[in-house]
């Protein structure tokens, strides 16, 4: 009985393992996700007001 007790507790403990670094790996995704998402934002406003400016002038 003490053998099948072992073995339930080390597949419990191992399950929290994956589900913790699970967890960490998706909130990592996610920040670096958000941060693309910004990135892209501020390009996009860079090459508007780039477009603009160009419009303005003759060449």
């Amino acid at each position: 009985m003490n053998n099948i007790g072992n073995t339930i507790q080390r597949s419990l403990t191992k399950r929290q393992e994956a589900i913790a670094t699970h967890l960490n790996r998706k909130k990592a995704f996610l920040a670096r996700k958000e941060q693309m998402i910004k990135d892209i934002e501020e390009a996009r406003l860079i090459w508007k007001n780039t477009m603009e400016q160009l419009h303005k002038s003759d060449f």
